[in-house]
């Protein structure tokens, strides 16, 4: 049992500790010993993530407590292989994760070094993701993966890489990984700004009972089991919510469940299985202009069109076989993974501009069908030491994908006009191979390739009259084209004492082409990006953290526009930036983990609408982030311990440059938590936006007219979307 802190050291802790360590988890189970500080040159990390099954990044499942980086692997089939971080990268752990309030699986990505979310369309939206100065939309920039399986849609009508995250409950997710770059091998499409892995797991065995009542109308219920003697990720979890919202159009409704098990098949192998099925409905209240946005009270939370908002489903199936030689220690991993996806979204950013009777309100309708596999296979060599190996991949993945855009009548909800009605296909087969070895003490060196071929075929229909009667539809030619990106890889990293290693890395990685928009033949449905770090990561046994700086050079940028709703190209652009981030552990039962992110990103060239050195428009400059948490065991009542959890989580955004050079408005909100647990019983309070800080979640600029007849005005002014205000929920847990 940890050792118990009286009420007084608490207050004076949580008051004057700079930072927290592995708290303790409810229900009263100790947290992991320490591991012994690392030798000075300890074996280098295995280059495999059997987590991932090696779909996702190379980062590590488990950052060794003690070193923070030079830790030698382990392998348990029950368990999981585990591999220190390289670079930059960072592994957000269950104590970090719940320091702060979070709602669904997205809103954990605030605690990731240099992301910022935003949900301007409605809860059930995918949020809008920045990640090292990219506005990566709903996720065009950014490589997610969830339990092994990818997240990311090609080729989606709403947005290219739309990654919806709503189907994860905050509470089951192990742990969160996060690989910025172009720098590993494993990563892949979409992995521009860098990559995302959301491992999961519940650690507290037996059934777990909560429910959520809050402002707003806030109802949620979350039910979970773990067998008791079992590794973490076998569990299964369930969730039904529903709100109303914090002003018009704004209600949601959602249910979603994960089940999961890990099996040991044999002695050296295991099975892991892991299912989803999850629905939303949701309201939009839309954007609305500035001048709107900043009058007081309830009239700044308006919709200006009440048709907005949307519909959204999944299902997933992924097995995962992994396993290690007896003798050889060599490791492989296989991962197949099958996804169905439904979304509808109903958006009028515009009003009447474009429709003075009618309206701009469109309806985007995107169904596609995901199945694939991930495999990997690790070799340890003995070229210059026994720490060098030779690990590959083959991933395959294939999308069926039906999409269509169509405009809104200003009557009724009836659509009116198709303006998009396709069927595609897409193929991306890759293969990679990374080479780790030592050749002097101290020092690794990693070279690795990756090659995707991609191929994808569209077939546009066209409604080119009124629905009625006399509609006919005419199919368009189809086409195909196909591509190859080859990415070539490289670090190195020096161990100058135990615990400071100096690091350097180059990576090329792609994001594919929307491919309706390709023409038939071309033969470069790629977008290439070439990336750079260098900097320093430090791991001691309560201290971890990195400080890099980076250059990113993309070479066709998207960016949004909101008259044809989805993003549309730009030309190149380029990232230079400063990242830092720490987390301290001083005490067993307090974490604090901070992060700052500074990037400079601009246009690289200059054409029609852009000069070379302007700003891109919408990614915040600077994002800083602190989640700080403390979990005493403070008595022993009745036989039980009796805990206290107290948390808060501490954001500020830098001014996100908008287009015409306009600049948008600094935000800082913080998000707390507090409550008490005695033995099964846990009564929790959070509260989001303490501050009530009124801020805009999304800020835009374009010409609009939202008063239905009035003349029309083409010129540019500020629009936004309303953050929601304070608000408190409290959570009733049994824990049986």
């Amino acid at each position: 049992m940890p050792r118990r802190a009286t009420p007084a050291a608490f207050a004076v802790l949580v008051l004057l500790a700079p930072g927290a360590s592995r708290a303790q988890q409810p229900g009263g189970a100790p947290p992991a010993p320490a591991t012994p500080v690392a030798p000075a040159v300890a074996p280098e990390p295995a280059a495999i993530d059997f987590d991932a099954g090696g779909a996702a990044p190379a980062a590590s499942p488990e950052q060794p407590e003690a070193t923070g980086d030079d830790t030698p692997d382990t392998i348990d089939v029950r368990v999981r292989g585990k591999a220190a971080p390289r670079a930059s990268e960072s592994v957000i752990r269950r104590d970090v994760l719940r320091a702060a309030p979070h709602s669904t699986g997205s809103d954990l990505l605030r605690t990731v070094p240099g992301v910022a979310i935003t949900q301007h369309s409605g809860q059930g939206k995918a949020h809008q993701i920045f990640f090292r100065g990219f506005d990566a939309e709903h996720g065009q920039d950014v490589e997610v993966f969830v339990g092994g399986a990818p997240v990311n849609e090609v080729s989606n009508i709403h947005g290219q890489g739309y990654a919806d995250l709503h189907f994860v409950m905050p509470e089951v997710v192990k742990e969160l990984r996060s690989t910025p770059g172009t720098y590993d091998p494993r990563q892949g499409e979409f992995a521009v700004a860098g990559s995302l892995a959301f491992d999961l797991g519940i650690d507290e065995p037996g059934i777990t009972l909560q429910t959520t009542l809050g402002s707003f109308g806030e109802r949620r219920l979350f039910m979970s089991w773990h067998p008791e003697g079992s590794p973490d990720e076998t569990f299964a979890a369930a969730e039904v919510q529903q709100t109303d919202g914090f002003g018009p159009n704004r209600a949601a409704e959602r249910a979603s469940a994960i089940g999961q098990a890990l099996i040991a098949s044999s002695k050296t192998s295991s099975l892991r299985v892991m299912t989803s099925v999850y629905g939303a409905h949701f309201d939009s209240a839309g954007a609305i202009p500035l001048g709107l946005g900043r009058t007081r009270g309830d009239d700044r939370f308006r919709a200006l069109d009440p048709k907005q908002g949307g519909d959204s489903t999944r299902l997933q199936l992924v097995f995962e076989l992994q396993g290690e030689g007896v003798d050889s220690g060599d490791r492989w991993a296989i991962t197949p993974f099958l996804i169905r996806r439904g979304l509808r979204l109903r958006q009028n950013f515009t009003g009447y501009l474009e429709d003075p009777v009618g309206g701009d309100g469109t309806e985007q309708v995107n169904d596609s069908t995901t199945f694939g596999a991930n495999s990997s296979y690790e070799k340890k060599l003995k070229i210059f030491s026994d720490t060098d190996r030779l690990s590959a991949g083959i991933y395959g993945r294939g999308d069926i994908i039906q999409q269509s855009q169509k405009r809104l009548s200003g009557v009724d909800d009836r659509p009116t006009l198709t303006l998009v009605d396709a069927s595609l296909s897409v193929i991306d087969v890759a293969g990679w191979s990374e080479l780790s070895v030592r050749p002097i003490e101290r020092l690794t060196l990693r070279a690795g390739l990756r090659v995707d071929g991609i191929h994808g075929e569209a077939t546009d229909s066209a409604l080119p009259v009124q629905s009625g009667a006399d509609a006919a539809v005419v199919e368009g030619p189809r086409r195909g084209a196909s591509g190859m990106h080859v990415g070539k890889k490289a670090s190195a990293d020096f161990v100058v004492i135990p615990g400071l290693k100096p690091f350097v890395s180059y990576g090329e990685g792609f994001r594919g082409r929307q491919v309706r928009s390709l023409s038939n033949g071309e033969d470069a449905p790629v977008i290439g990006v070439q990336s750079g770090e260098g900097g320093v990561r430090v791991g001691f046994e309560r201290i971890s953290g990195t400080v890099a700086v980076f250059y990113t050079y993309l070479e066709d940028d998207l960016v949004f526009d909101p008259e044809l709703a989805r993003n549309e190209p730009v030309g190149p652009t380029s990232r230079t930036g400063l990242a830092a981030e720490l987390t301290i552990r001083p005490t067993e039962w307090m974490v604090h983990a901070t992060s700052a992110t500074y990037v400079h990103a601009v246009f690289a060239e200059t054409d029609d609408e852009h000069d070379e050195g302007d700003l891109v428009p919408y990614a915040p400059q600077l994002v800083a982030r602190s989640d700080i948490a403390a979990v005493p065991t403070i008595a022993r009542v009745l036989d039980r311990d009796l805990s206290l959890r107290v948390g808060v989580g501490l954001t500020l955004l830098g001014a996100r440059p908008l287009p015409f050079s306009e600049l948008g408005t600094n935000q800082f909100f913080a998000d707390a938590s507090a409550g008490a647990r005695l033995g099964e019983v846990e009564l929790r309070v959070d509260a989001t936006n303490v501050l009530e800080a009124a801020y805009f979640d999304g800020e835009f600029v374009y010409a609009s007219q939202f008063d239905q007849g009035a003349a029309q005005s083409l010129v540019p002014q500020r629009h936004v979307t309303i953050g929601p205000p304070r608000a408190i929920f409290a959570t009733l847990a049994l824990h049986l």
